[in-house]
């Protein structure tokens, strides 16, 4: 009988990955090209390879979910939400398409990122934990608002990394994901009690690890994530009235939801029949307002944070600049005079 011959479906501008031995499982490679980095846990075998184009993350998986978790990273890339970037897709590697390792999704390396399981491995959120749930809640609201419903958020597969002074968290493993148009209520709310769900087996697990008693585990993660998330939803969601005489509450509004980092695309304006009153419901994409700002006005690819700190420095040397401008014409006055 004929072996299999794999497949391989690769975006422009990566490697072709044709090197590596798709008809093995890649737990008996022996490349030269793998790196130790670390990693959280996963059902699934995950090995790390290097290229001159840089370092990326080889996951093998079954054909439907492979499929499955690169269309819906490939749509999420699509409209900038915080997701890892895929970049192959290799299948017909075994002729059970239900075989654990026919088939491989390829993503590219998350530079400097690490999992929320291995820092309460280790030495905990310390003096950041409000700051790091916080970017935990907002990943999931950037989701939900770009209609992506995960089905399987954990400790394990939300990374995080260092971006300027914030924290950027950023969503792996999308093999359950589906991208809807909008998500309803009763989606998201069981999208959070999946998360609540999958992180309190993890603070528990993660404290058995440790020798220590079930009732030593942080129980109050998921639900603290969760009252993140019902803030900053409300925030960018909620319907502001104003009457005729204070517009400016317009403008104000829509400049506190670009200071929470949301980009506004359009609002409905309704008026109240009777009254002066008008009802203004903002729709706001993901938190990404300032990283598309940058790139648009210098091709520049940053993340959040750092694109706000750039933005700030261009702007600073701007008005420098206009205001040494209008000094030198000052003095040119003078000595005109």
């Amino acid at each position: 009988m004929d072996k299999p011959s794999p497949s391989l479906t690769v975006r422009t501008g990566n490697p072709d990955f044709l090197d590596l031995d798709w008809s093995t499982s890649i737990v008996n490679w022996t490349t030269e090209r793998f790196v130790d980095l670390p990693k959280g846990i996963s059902r699934h075998e995950v090995r790390f390879v290097a290229y001159d184009e840089g370092v990326y993350a080889v996951k093998e998986l079954p054909t439907e979910a492979a499929r499955n978790d690169y269309t819906v990273l490939r749509a999420l890339e699509r409209v900038d939400a915080p997701a890892v970037v895929p970049v192959a897709l290799v299948e017909d590697r075994h002729r059970d398409p239900g075989n654990e390792r026919s088939a491989a999704l390829i993503t590219r390396y998350v530079d400097y990122s690490f999992s929320y399981r291995e820092l309460l491995e280790g030495q905990g959120f310390g003096r950041r934990r409000r700051q790091m749930l916080g970017a935990f809640a907002a990943l999931l609201v950037d989701l939900h608002l770009a209609g992506c419903f995960w089905g399987d958020c954990s400790l394990s597969n939300v990374l995080y990394r260092y971006d300027a002074m914030a924290i950027e968290a950023i969503m792996v493993d999308a093999e359950t994901a589906a991208v809807h148009p909008t998500l309803s209520d009763g989606q998201r709310h069981e999208d959070l009690l999946i998360m609540e769900h999958n992180i309190l087996g993890g603070m528990c697990d993660i404290a058995a690890s440790q020798g220590l008693s079930i009732d030593a585990a942080d129980t109050s993660l998921g639900p603290e994530i969760s009252a993140w998330y019902t803030w900053l939803w409300d925030q960018a969601t909620s319907v502001v009235e104003v009457r005729s005489d204070e517009r400016f509450r317009i403008t104000d509004h829509l400049s506190y939801l670009n200071d929470l980092g949301f980009a506004v695309d359009e609002i409905d304006l309704d008026t109240v029949a009777g009254s002066d009153v008008v009802r203004v419901r903002p729709f706001v994409t993901a938190r990404n307002i300032r990283r598309v700002r940058l790139r648009d006005m210098t091709g520049i690819g940053a993340s959040e944070a750092q694109a706000a700190q750039i933005l700030t420095d261009l702007e600073q040397f701007a008005r420098d600049r206009a205001y040494n401008a209008r000094r030198n014409v000052n003095l040119a006055y003078r000595r005109v005079e």
